[in-house]
């Protein structure tokens, strides 16, 4: 007797939630910048938007090899879908909004 396996419907929506996108990618971002006394580097912010990116749901993430896609870039997979996401900008955005938040606030400034 052959039995057919049925296929698991796979429990993740045709589009992923962007609330909770923006969510866990928000909270990841200010809990490892609360943590941070000083500057920190434009490759820490990358491999934090990769972790961060992870924890969605339904998301395999992968860095592009740099002779295909380029640097910084992201290989999101969500379903049957990728997405290149180029990290260079983001990235920046925020190493600039960090050093301008340790300008002005001078009680986040490493110690001497």
């Amino acid at each position: 007797m052959v039995r057919k396996l049925k296929r698991a419907k796979d429990k993740f929506p045709e589009i992923p939630d962007a609330g909770e996108m923006k969510k866990i990618i928000f909270h990841s971002i200010l809990s490892y910048l609360s943590k941070q006394e000083g500057h920190v580097s434009k490759m820490e912010i990358k491999d934090l938007l990769f972790d961060a990116i992870s924890l969605i749901p339904g998301f395999r993430v992968e860095w592009g090899e740099i002779q295909k896609f380029g640097k910084s870039k992201l290989l999101v997979n969500y379903k049957d879908k990728v997405l290149i996401l180029d990290l260079e900008e983001i990235s920046n955005a925020i190493l600039k909004l960090w050093a301008y938040y340790l300008d002005t606030h001078p009680h986040h400034k490493p110690h001497k």
